[in-house]
């Protein structure tokens, strides 16, 4: 028996199988859906080369348009999985089902925060592998060169590495040097941070997570933009001046990769305040929910 009263990976794997095996029919559904945009995608770009005038397009065009609804695809769908962390305390029942389980309140959130990123990680893989085979079986019915028989998705994976070669390649804004990886790194700090807004928002909405959160974070894109522009105003012409020759003044000191390192700290620190908020919203679920809190 396990003494550990904070956390104990076994209570977490208990957690999650019990989640996967009254949940099956949801993530089998989610699944199929995945694999079936995936498949799509790869069968209807092949058709599209032999029916229009784009029949000689080479397989790396092939690719490239492929990779491309991919990431869009696995976009779309991780923010809706993040989104989706506490759908298990939507009704009443499921509430007292789960805040039930013998297992502290951090393991829980543990459980649930694995379910929607390394679970949804092993689901996409999953679904572009059945996809890749998916497309080897209609491969057949189209008049293609030999080249498409490959791996497409071994060549997508060429494809990104030669595409982040060309976007860091350790050249920024005015010809600043900087190292690539910290580049590359900047850009998955501020991804990874957006992700955790739809964790933060699932966490706090249980009905309806995804539009809620979006819709805020909409929101706020348009009130912050005008908030400035007004604060400018207020300051005026003179004011924003004289700020404008302080700024070049004190920061002639911050280079581009000064600069990237501060967003890669700063991005990382949201995202872990982020997490953190998100598990002490859980920490105060409730199985009767107060009115007009949650909505």
């Amino acid at each position: 028996m396990d003494n550990n009263n904070f956390f104990s990976f076994p209570r977490v794997t208990m957690v999650m199988k019990r989640e996967i095996m009254e949940n099956w029919k949801t993530n089998l559904y989610r699944f199929i859906g995945l694999y079936a945009a995936f498949a799509l995608v790869m069968v209807l770009n092949m058709w599209g080369m032999i029916s229009g005038s784009s029949a000689q397009i080479s397989f790396n065009a092939y690719c490239s348009n492929v990779m491309g609804s991919f990431i869009f695809i696995i976009g779309i769908a991780a923010i809706v999985y993040a989104s989706n962390i506490m759908e298990n305390m939507i009704t009443k029942e499921k509430r007292i089902s789960f805040l039930m389980l013998p297992a502290t309140m951090v393991e829980k959130f543990v459980a649930r925060f694995l379910s929607v990123t390394v679970g949804f990680i092993i689901a996409v893989l999953l679904a572009v592998s059945l996809a890749e085979l998916t497309r080897f079986i209609f491969l057949p019915f189209f008049n293609l060169p030999e080249s498409f028989h490959q791996s497409v998705l071994l060549k997508m994976l060429s494809l990104i590495e030669m595409d982040g070669e060309g976007v860091f390649n350790g050249r920024g804004a005015m010809g600043q040097p900087y190292s690539s990886w910290l580049g590359e790194a900047c850009a998955w700090s501020f991804l990874i941070w957006s992700h955790s807004l739809y964790i933060l928002g699932g966490s706090f909405w249980y009905k309806k997570p995804f539009f809620k959160t979006l819709g805020t974070i909409i929101l706020v894109s348009i009130i912050f933009p005008t908030l400035i522009y007004h604060a400018g105003t207020w300051i005026g012409a003179d004011g924003m001046h004289s700020l404008a020759e302080w700024l070049e003044d004190n920061f002639q000191w911050m280079t581009l990769t000064k600069l990237l390192s501060l967003g890669v700290a700063l991005f990382t620190a949201l995202t872990f305040f982020n997490w953190w908020l998100s598990y002490k919203l859980f920490t105060r679920s409730q199985v009767i929910k107060p009115k007009f809190r949650w909505l």
